[in-house]
C-alpha cells in the first residue's frame, strides 16, 4: 500500500532539526526499513541535512518541497514585526506563515498529480488545505487520515474536510476528546489512540552510562552532586519558570539542575522568555546549567547522567515524549496532571502534581522527597522502566500498520 505522509511544513523529516512529531515520523521510517509493510512517501519541507539523511532509507521515498526564494526572507520580516513591533504574545505562530502557505499549495499539487492509496496528515490542521484544494477531497474521499498530536484551535475553513477524515489517530484519549468537543462531535468509531513511543533500546542501554563521566566534566558537575533534569522547549507552557522558582527554594548545594533544550528545537532562535529564564537562573550561580538544543542522538546519555527528571507542564500537554524517555531511562519522574500525561505516567512511576498557584512549592517538596529517599527513587525507577517498555518501536509500528489498514 502506498501511503503519503504529509509532514508539518516547517520542521523537516528526517528530523534534522529535532521535533517530537518529526522524531515519531523517523521511527516509522526506520521500522519500515525492517518490516517493509508499507510503501511510504514522505512529503517534507526541504532541508539539506534532512535530504542527506534520507539517502540511508531504501523502503521510503522522500519528496522535499523547496519554498519559493522570497518566502524565507519575508517570513523573517513578518516574525520580526510580530515579535518586536506588534509585541504579539504568540509571535512564534507568525514564524512560518508564508512558508506554510507556499508548502500547502505545492503539496496539494503533489497529491493531485500522483496516485496514493492513502494520505496521512501530520498534526497541524492547516494541512487539511492540501485535501481541500485541487479537488483532492473527492480524489481521496474515504482515504485520508489525521495523526493528531496537539489540540486543534482552528479549522482554517476546513471543517467539512476534517469531518470527512477516514480515521483520527490521536496520541491520547485526551486529544480525541478535545477534537470531538471542538468540532461539535465526531464519530467515536472513527477515532483511535496510537500511543507515542521511543527507542527503548537506545535509552536503556548501559553504554549510555559510559559517557556520564565525560558529560559531568563537560558541564562542571562533581561526582558527588545529584542532578535534576529538565528536557524540552524553553517556553512558558513547559513550566520551566516554575521549576526555576522551585529550585531556588532548595537549600542543598550538592544538587544541580540541567536544563536541556532551546526555544524552538534546533532552529538556533532565542526568545525573550529564554533570556528571562537565564536572568532568573543567575540567582543560583552555577547550580543551573543551560545546555541549549541537544541533538536527539545525544539525549540518552543526558538521561543516564541524571538522578531525577522534572517535566512540570503547565498546559494540557497531549503526550510528551520526554515523559516516556525519562521512564524508560529509569529516572523517577516529577510531572503534572496535564492533558494526556496521566495516560502515560502513573503514581508508581511518577509524582503527579496539580497545576495551581502553589506549583513551585509543590515541585520543591517533591524534589526534596526524592533527593532524600534512595529507596523511593529505585522503586519509581523500576516501575517507570516496566511501564515504558511497552512503548517501543516495534509495538508502535505494528499498531500503526493495523490502524492504517483499517484492522483496528
Amino acid at each position: 500500500m502506498k501511503l503519503a505522509v504529509v509532514t508539518s511544513g516547517f520542521l523537516p523529516v528526517p528530523a534534522a532539526k529535532g521535533g517530537a512529531v518529526e522524531a515519531l515520523d523517523d521511527y516509522l521510517i526506520q521500522m519500515n526499513e525492517k518490516y517493509a509493510a508499507l510503501e511510504l512517501e514522505i512529503i517534507s519541507i526541504y532541508d539539506p541535512k534532512a535530504q542527506e539523511m534520507a539517502k540511508a532509507f531504501q523502503q521510503s521515498h522522500f519528496t522535499f518541497v523547496k519554498p519559493n526564494p522570497l518566502v524565507l526572507p519575508l517570513d523573517r520580516v513578518i516574525y520580526f514585526l510580530a515579535k518586536n513591533v506588534l509585541k504579539k504574545a504568540n509571535h512564534m505562530s507568525y514564524r512560518y506563515i508564508l512558508q506554510r502557505l507556499n508548502y500547502i499549495g505545492k503539496v496539494s499539487r503533489i497529491l493531485q498529480k500522483n496516485a496514493y492509496d492513502k494520505v496521512m496528515l501530520e498534526n497541524h490542521s492547516t494541512l487539511f488545505k492540501v485535501i481541500q484544494k485541487k479537488k483532492n477531497a473527492k480524489k481521496y474521499e474515504g482515504r485520508y487520515y489525521y495523526h493528531i498530536h496537539n489540540e486543534v484551535k482552528s479549522t482554517f475553513g476546513c471543517k467539512k474536510v476534517m469531518l470527512g477524515t477516514k480515521r483520527v489517530i490521536a496520541v491520547s484519549n485526551y486529544i480525541n476528546r478535545t477534537l470531538s468537543d471542538f468540532l461539535g462531535g465526531f464519530p467515536k468509531e472513527k477515532m483511535t489512540v496510537l500511543r507515542n513511543c521511543v527507542d527503548t533500546d537506545r535509552f536503556s542501554k548501559e553504554d549510555n552510562r559510559a559517557l556520564v563521566p565525560q558529560l559531568r566534566r563537560q558541564y562542571g558537575i562533581k561526582n558527588d552532586e545529584k542532578i535534576l533534569l529538565f528536557t524540552g522547549r524553553l517556553t512558558q507552557e513547559k513550566g520551566i519558570r516554575e521549576l526555576l522558582l522551585a529550585f531556588h527554594m532548595l537549600s542543598d548545594p550538592k544538587v544541580r539542575l540541567v536544563v536541556a533544550g532551546g526555544y524552538f528545537f534546533g532552529s538556533g532562535m532565542q526568545g525573550s522568555f529564554e533570556e528571562e529564564l537565564k536572568e532568573l537562573a543567575r540567582k543560583a550561580g552555577d547550580r543551573i546549567i543551560f545546555t541549549g538544543f541537544v541533538p536527539y542522538t545525544q539525549m540518552p546519555a543526558l538521561y543516564a547522567m541524571a538522578d531525577i527528571a522534572v517535566i512540570p507542564s503547565v498546559w494540557n500537554d497531549p503526550a510528551p515524549l520526554t515523559v516516556i524517555e525519562s521512564m524508560v531511562s529509569g529516572l523517577p519522574l516529577i510531572t503534572t496532571y496535564s492533558g494526556g500525561i496521566p495516560e502515560y505516567a502513573d503514581q508508581e512511576a511518577a509524582i503527579l502534581l496539580p497545576r495551581d498557584a502553589h506549583l513551585p512549592e509543590r515541585l520543591c517538596q517533591a524534589m526534596q522527597k526524592l533527593l532524600q529517599d534512595d529507596g523511593l527513587r529505585k522503586k519509581m525507577s523500576a516501575a517507570g522502566r516496566a511501564k515504558a517498555q511497552e512503548l517501543n518501536l516495534d509495538h508502535y509500528y505494528h499498531n500503526f500498520v493495523e490502524i492504517i489498514n483499517d484492522r483496528r
